[in-house]
This record gives structure tokens, C-alpha cells and sequence, in this order.
């Protein structure tokens, strides 16, 4: 937190050019977590299609703004080019299913890059966790020529300092389970030969993914920014909202919430007074 304060006081980025990436791993088998069944019995069926461990990737990113970046799928597969996939939405395929440095370079040149080519500023902050693909020697070379600072989350901590953990993936899996047990419960599916439900077709589950991740509120992604403290004001006035998981969850703030941005924003030579004093207190060189 006090390498993204003094990279924000050195560069000051608006917050349309700070992001936040992150990979999910799903599966094609999304069973509601709960069910009814009467009382006493022993064993609970639920139907499925059988495709419990036929896993892909989701990469979802966005921006402290509350800009959402297109989503980013990796199928485990050689290639899927029979199907059509809506637009807004970026597909890909390897044998792993699973982001690797190729992906993460494409990304980077593809998403990334034209993300930060409308900003006027001229460098961006990118929040990564400490996933080996994010940080190799050829990305770090790509970050630069991007004019791209990096700022790699410690092991164990996503829970915390990463925007994407803290409150969004959780909506956005839960918006997708959705729309997976309505399709099982409405629509007409097909059979395999030996009986079983075909899986959902990679374009039906790639408009689950574009869907879900469209319905997610840009005032939570601001929130949850703001809780890790990568948007935080700099004149240190809204510092307890720093791990406030509460509002950014909405479980108990009875609809307060996280202020949003532009309310009770400080004149920038208050700001600047203020930058000098934080950085002193954080031992920061100015």
C-alpha cells in the first residue's frame, strides 16, 4: 500500500488508468449449493451434466473508475472456431485451460494496451497478484514499453489488497451459477448416447460470463478499490474506509456506503500540502 501511495503522488494517475487483473477458474458444471429434499434421506441426487472437473479460465479486469475491461476466457481445448461469440468478449484456447505468459502478453497488448492509449495520462498502474505468469522478465518488458507500473500483491494477501478477491468475483461466480441452474431448469437440452445432459456449448457459457460480469455495479468496483486503499484519497480523509468490508459487501451499512468519487475532493494545492506529508510520514523520498 505505501509503494501504490508514493507511485500515485509521483505520477498521479487518474483513476481511469488504475487496473486490477485477475484470473478465476470455473467449470461447466455449476449445481446450486443448496437443495430440498425431504427429511431423513440419506443420499441427496442432483442433477448435473457431469462435467464437474471440465474446467476454463476467466480473467476479469477493471479500472478504479468502475470501467470494466472485456472478459477474457481460456478454454482447454486446441481451438473452438465452430461456434459464434458474442462481441465484448475475448475467447481463447490452450491444452491447459489456464492463463499462461503468451496469454498474459496478448492481453497485455490487446486489453491492456488500448485501455491505457485513451488515458492522457502518460503512465498507468496495474495491481497484479504474485501469479509467476504476471510477472516474468518478457511482461515486465512489455509493462515498460506500455509505460505501465506494476504493483505485485504479497502471497496471501488477495484477500485483502486485491479489488477482484475483496468483492467482485464473488458476485460475478454467483451471477454465473445463476444463469447455469436457470438453463437446467428451463431449457431443452440434449442427450448423450448413454443418457447423460450435454454440457452447455462454449458460446452459451461465454454469454453467461459476458452477462454476469456486465451486471456487476462500476459504484462496487469503485468501493472495493477504495477498501484496499489503491484509490484512497491522498489527504488521508477517507482512511477508514480501508478494510471497511462491511460497506463493501453492504451487509450492514444499510445502504450508506463508500462515498463516491468527486464528493468532498479537496483543492489540489490541499492535495499537494497533503502528499508531502504523507510521504514523510511513510519515510518516502519526494
Amino acid at each position: 500500500m505505501s509503494y501504490i501511495l508514493y507511485r500515485r503522488i509521483e505520477y498521479n494517475y487518474p483513476l481511469s488508468l488504475i487496473g486490477n487483473i485477475d484470473e478465476t477458474p470455473m467449470t461447466f458444471n455449476l449445481p446450486s449449493q443448496t437443495t430440498i429434499e425431504e427429511r431423513g434421506k440419506r443420499t441427496v441426487s442432483i442433477l448435473t451434466t457431469g462435467h464437474e472437473r471440465t474446467h476454463f479460465t476467466v480473467t476479469l479486469a477493471c479500472l478504479a473508475d468502475g470501467t470494466k475491461l472485456p472478459p477474457f476466457i481460456i478454454f482447454k481445448l486446441v481451438k473452438v472456431s465452430w461456434e459464434n461469440f458474442s462481441e465484448g468478449i475475448h475467447v481463447h484456447t490452450n491444452l491447459s485451460g489456464w492463463m499462461d505468459e503468451k496469454e498474459m502478453i496478448w492481453w497485455v497488448e490487446n486489453v491492456w494496451r488500448w485501455c491505457v492509449n485513451l488515458g492522457s495520462n502518460p503512465r498507468s498502474l496495474l495491481v497484479l497478484d504474485s501469479f509467476s505468469a504476471h510477472k516474468t522478465d518478457s511482461l515486465k518488458q512489455r509493462y515498460n514499453e506500455r509505460n505501465t507500473d506494476i504493483a505485485i500483491i504479497p502471497g496471501g494477501l488477495t484477500s485483502r489488497l486485491q479489488p477482484l478477491d475483496v468483492s467482485l468475483n464473488k458476485s460475478f461466480k454467483a451471477k454465473v451459477r445463476h444463469a447455469y441452474n436457470q438453463w437446467m431448469d428451463e431449457a431443452i437440452k440434449e442427450y448423450t448416447p448413454s443418457g447423460k445432459i450435454k454440457r452447455p456449448s462454449y458460446s452459451l457459457v461465454a454469454n453467461w460470463v459476458k452477462e454476469a460480469w456486465d451486471n456487476i455495479e462500476p459504484a462496487m468496483i469503485r468501493k472495493s478499490f477504495k477498501c484496499c486503499g489503491i484509490s484512497i484519497e491522498l489527504n488521508g480523509s477517507k482512511d477508514n474506509l480501508i478494510f471497511d468490508f462491511e460497506k463493501v459487501s453492504g451487509d450492514k451499512d444499510r445502504g450508506i456506503g463508500i462515498e463516491e468519487e468527486g464528493e468532498s475532493i479537496p483543492e489540489e494545492n490541499e492535495n499537494d500540502k497533503w502528499r508531502v506529508q504523507l510521504c514523510k510520514s511513510l519515510g518516502l523520498i519526494i
